[in-house]
């Protein structure tokens, strides 16, 4: 999970306000990107986004592999068997008609 929209703010700012930056980002989440001198500097997130961030990046990553023209179903097996069912029948409707 990526933590929510972001928003900036100046070091200047971020020092004035820090207290309730801590606070709105414990409790709404989301990300706070420190400015110096318009570049980004730091950024600042909730703890617990900051740590399934970390268990993230110590994941290998496995590239998902699917074979070109199969489909992944979600949801109802026999929903799904049938729009499929009814979609290879339109596409053979449909060849043979140009045939």
């Amino acid at each position: 999970m990526v933590p929510k929209a972001s928003r900036k703010i100046g070091k200047a700012q971020a020092r004035e306000q820090f207290s309730p930056l801590i606070e709105s980002l414990v409790t709404h989440g989301g990300v706070i990107e420190v400015t110096d001198y318009g570049k980004v500097a730091a950024v600042m997130l909730r703890h617990s986004d900051y740590l399934q961030l970390l268990s993230q990046a110590q994941q290998p990553l496995i590239p998902k592999r699917q074979l070109a023209g199969s489909a992944e179903l979600v949801g109802d097996l026999e929903v799904a068997g049938r729009e499929i069912s009814d979609l290879i029948l339109r596409n053979v409707g449909t060849a043979l008609h140009e045939l």
